[in-house]
């Protein structure tokens, strides 16, 4: 089985519809096991809280996301455990540690962060962890 760290931009598209679902839910249908740090939780939380906010999601729909997304996700890893490694790569990077701390754990689990988020990627191309941080689809056509 393959394993691959998600990020909320993964995460968000299991519970409402956005250019990425299909992708994301390609992942459930391989049976890809996730890994993500503790970082998803907020992150999921506050994507689907500004969903309701405009309209996208009604307030049941929210709470369905929050406490379902273990199901997707069954491995979350505490970002106590990451974050002095991560904010040492947002240095190196000059990007943000919340990003870092995603790629951190794909580099100590040896693993492919696996994201919709376009910057990200740009952000680490040219980097020692390029290899690391991979758009959905490019890393679901690779598979």
């Amino acid at each position: 089985m393959k394993t691959v760290v998600v990020d909320a931009s993964v995460a968000v598209c299991w519970f409402v519809r956005e250019a990425g679902s299909l992708a994301a839910n390609q992942l459930v249908r391989n049976d890809v096991h996730m890994i993500a740090p503790s970082l998803i939780l907020p992150e999921l939380a506050n994507a689907v809280w500004k969903k309701w906010r405009r309209g996208q999601m009604d307030a049941a729909q929210t709470e369905i996301a929050v406490r379902e997304i273990n199901r997707f996700v069954p491995e979350i890893v505490d970002m106590a455990k990451l974050i002095e490694p991560a904010l040492t790569l947002a240095r190196e990077t000059g990007h943000s540690v919340y990003d870092c701390l995603y790629v951190t754990l794909a580099r100590q689990r040896d693993l492919q962060l696996v994201t919709l988020d376009q910057k990200l990627v740009a952000a680490f191309a040219g980097a020692r962890d390029a290899s690391r941080v991979a758009l959905i689809d490019d890393w679901l056509q690779a598979s």
